[in-house]
């Protein structure tokens, strides 16, 4: 009799165990079929800070435009400036977006340029500039373009002055 006990307690635990199991597995499935099927928890895009502009918020910004904007290779500098200015090809055109700490920091260092008189210069100081330079600041950025038409550069114009 006692060994018929501890068999029957022996096969309660067991159906017990197996009741608990099947309970947490089938917990489990529904959590990750919800957390794969969930668009209301994506993360939000993220904004762009007042002041704070990266490259890729010009880019968007210029994009906004109506604009092809793409990725360039090529790097400048304008002596006076700290930052190095990266490429971007604005409609065929190149544009150098010189990206500063602060908009206070972007307007301390260009007053003490002549922005008509700029020169691009490569890493290896030789003339980047192939046409006439155009030059536009807003927030904590300032965006040369090289033989940009009168159409691209008012366009580079609103996309910069849309920056925050």
């Amino acid at each position: 009799m006692n060994q018929q006990r501890n068999s029957s307690v022996r096969r309660w635990i067991s159906n017990l165990l197996f009741v608990v199991a099947a309970a947490l597995f089938a917990y489990v499935a529904f959590a990750w079929y919800q957390e794969r099927n969930d668009t209301t928890g994506q993360a939000p895009t993220p904004q762009s800070v007042p002041g704070r502009a990266e490259l890729k918020t010009v880019h968007d910004a210029l994009a906004s435009q109506g604009m092809t904007v793409e990725y360039g290779r090529q790097t400048v500098r304008i002596e006076g400036l700290t930052p190095v200015g990266q490429q971007l090809i604005v409609d065929g055109a190149p544009a150098y977006v010189f990206i500063f700490e602060s908009p206070e920091t972007r307007t301390d260092q260009i007053d003490q340029i002549e922005l008509d008189a700029i020169e691009l210069k490569t890493p290896s100081g030789a003339n980047a500039a192939t046409a006439e330079l155009h030059s536009v600041s807003g927030s904590n950025v300032l965006v040369v373009s090289d033989g940009a038409s009168d159409d691209i550069q008012q366009k580079i114009e609103s996309g910069v002055g849309s920056l925050p």
